[in-house]
């Protein structure tokens, strides 16, 4: 196929691309006399060899392989040869179905935002104080030892892909250089979380703090510990009977506002508010107040574990 034909055989011109130019000239020159369209009119869908044409349009033989001449060279028509009488017959046919020629301006590319995502494991907090019953758990067997605090400085909690407190927190901390380096429209946090009890609950609620470098951005209640089904991603050596799985929570800070799960909050508080251009890092802090209205405990979910395969998910944008 020729170039410049799409699959349907439009040849696709502009005027706001100068390699297009002589193109254009060309095809206009070659379909400004009449009698070049009597000929391409007569072989439309139908090849045809210089003397059929000729015949068909009174016209000399010459004037009509002159004319094809011209319409071979913008494309538009093909020739053929094939055996005859008295050697070869050339025989014309269409090659182009139609011309288009643009007379708008290029289109704008549209710039796409740069996003920056960073995902860091449940076990990787940089700050914790949190009261039993706790405990984490992995992909083998528990990687701490249960119901004490002081397990959680434990350097396996890397292996972690399940954290569970009463009250306390846990502090992650994310890079900030892309913040520092954008005008940013989105900071977005996501995780798998559900609330904390003796094997599990489905109706036990709990409110888990959310806050940004400190600042509390949302209040988000859990309704229950889950379980009664094994999670997605769930390992076999955890019992049937524990927590299993959790909700994905999404908290998204606009210069509009705060928004849960796509949803805004009455919060006042904005992206401009957090001044991030001034912060060498970003903390996420997941906080179970001791005075919370429901105190009921919180379970943070690794790639390995529950129903998502994510951990902490931070997205910039």
């Amino acid at each position: 196929m020729s170039k410049g034909y799409g699959t349907d055989k439009i040849l696709s011109l502009s005027v706001s691309n100068q390699d297009d130019h002589e193109r254009i000239s060309a095809v206009c020159r070659a379909l400004s006399v009449n009698d070049r369209l009597r000929i391409f009119q007569s072989i439309l869908n139908k090849s045809k060899n210089l003397s059929e044409i000729s015949h068909e349009l009174n016209m000399p033989i010459s004037s009509v392989s002159r004319h094809i001449d011209t319409l071979v060279e913008t494309e538009l028509v093909s020739v053929s040869y094939q055996p005859g009488l008295k050697g070869q017959t050339k025989f014309c046919c269409q090659t182009a179905l139609g011309v288009e020629i643009s007379l708008a301006p290029p289109k704008k590319a549209q710039q796409k935002d740069k996003e920056f995502v960073f995902e860091t494991p449940v076990g990787m907090y940089s700050d914790f104080a949190v009261t039993a019953p706790c405990g984490m758990v992995g992909l083998s067997e528990g990687i701490a030892e249960l119901d004490n605090p002081d397990a959680f400085f434990s350097p396996l909690r890397s292996q972690a892909e399940c954290i569970w407190f009463d009250t306390g927190f846990v502090t992650y901390s994310f890079p900030c250089a892309f913040a520092r380096k954008n005008a940013l429209k989105l900071l977005e946090f996501s995780f798998e979380i559900c609330s904390e009890t003796n094997y599990f609950n489905d109706v036990w609620p709990s409110d888990v703090t959310v806050s940004v470098n400190d600042t509390e951005v949302a209040l988000i209640t859990t309704p229950g510990d889950f379980g009664g089904r094994r999670g997605r991603f769930t390992p076999l050596h955890w019992p049937i009977n524990s927590t299993q799985f959790g909700v994905l929570k999404t908290v998204s800070i606009t210069n509009e506002g705060i928004f849960i799960d796509g949803r805004k909050t009455q919060s006042s508080i904005s992206l401009d508010a957090l001044n991030l251009k001034k912060e060498k890092s970003l903390r996420l802090t997941l906080q179970v107040k001791k005075d919370a209205r429901f105190r009921g405990g919180i379970n943070i979910f690794g790639k390995n574990f529950g129903d998502y395969p994510q951990s902490i998910v931070m997205k910039m944008k």
